[in-house]
């Protein structure tokens, strides 16, 4: 046997046992990388499901353009400019013509969104007492002004006005006084509770007032908003404003059944747009668009 042909039997020998070395080694590697991709590819999808939107027949409507007329004495400059316009399709298969970009991002500029309806707090809190049970000088504070004051039994509130020092009649007259002992169930701690009633003479009728527990005017509504930073806004009828972070909304239409508002932002600067939005449980959506899509749907 020729010395080149025992090179080429080794050769080939090296390479018979490289080859078996890589089915053994390799084979089952690639087996397992197969399995685990199929595992993988037999999973469903996460995220946003795509799905079919069915969009309703377009219909055309042919309209007469203006003629062109010369923009010139002499009749010879003619200029005539065409935008397309620019056609969205909604959720619901309907044809807009408002960006739902730039709708987006109209919300996320508005600060507020809906919070809830909810009764209306009473201001007036109980602080404390001084004398006796029977004949007591019963303090209060206003927690909306932060005005502390007291009155005793049967006899209308005056103060002195913080201004100015003349008498101030707050028409408020305190009609009964008296303290429980109230056991907690959960820890048997025993505490002392205070129940007033006070006659409001601008509400026109009797409020009582516990120590123990915030007091809500169960016939006044009111609807709340909060900002991104915690700031809350509430509201009781239209018309109703406030100022956050240099823009002002207003409220123009108010509906405490349905839990639903819309609100008119005016920017501080003066070269933007305002902005009108439904607030509801639902979210902050462009109130022209819900008009249009309700109208179409009709």
């Amino acid at each position: 046997m020729k010395i080149f042909d025992k090179i080429f039997l080794i050769v080939a020998l090296l390479i018979f046992g490289a080859s078996c070395a890589y089915y053994f080694y390799a084979v089952p590697g690639i087996e397992k990388v197969a399995a685990r991709s199929n595992a993988y590819l037999s999973e469903k999808a996460k995220g946003v499901e795509w799905k079919d939107i069915s969009v309703r027949e377009f219909k055309p409507v042919q309209i007469e353009w203006p003629e062109v007329r010369p923009q010139d004495e002499a009749g010879k400059w003619f200029f005539q400019v065409f935008t397309p316009p620019q056609i969205w399709i909604d959720s619901d298969g309907n044809f807009m013509t408002e960006s739902p970009y730039m709708k987006e991002v109209a919300r996320q500029k508005f600060a507020f969104s809906y919070e809830g309806v909810s009764n209306e707090p009473y201001p007036i809190k109980y602080k404390g007492y001084y004398g006796t049970v029977e004949s007591p000088r019963i303090e209060f504070v206003n927690e909306s002004t932060k005005f502390q004051f007291s009155g005793t039994m049967n006899k209308e509130i005056v103060v002195p006005e913080p201004s100015t020092g003349k008498p101030l009649n707050l028409g408020l007259t305190v009609k009964s006084f008296k303290l429980k002992r109230v056991t907690n169930p959960k820890n048997g701690i025993i505490t002392q509770v205070a129940i007033i009633v006070i006659n409001d003479k601008k509400l026109g009728r009797d409020i009582t007032i516990e120590s123990d527990k915030e007091t809500v005017l169960e016939d006044e509504s009111r609807m709340g908003f909060v900002a991104p930073d915690g700031t809350k806004w509430y509201v009781k009828k239209v018309g109703d404003s406030t100022t956050y972070k240099g823009s002002r909304y207003i409220v123009k239409s108010l509906n405490m059944g349905k839990g639903e508002a819309i609100i008119e932002m005016i920017p501080e600067d003066a070269s933007l747009d305002k902005q009108l939005m439904k607030l509801s449980s639902a979210g902050v959506e462009n109130a022209d668009s819900v008009k249009k899509a309700t109208k179409n749907k009709k």
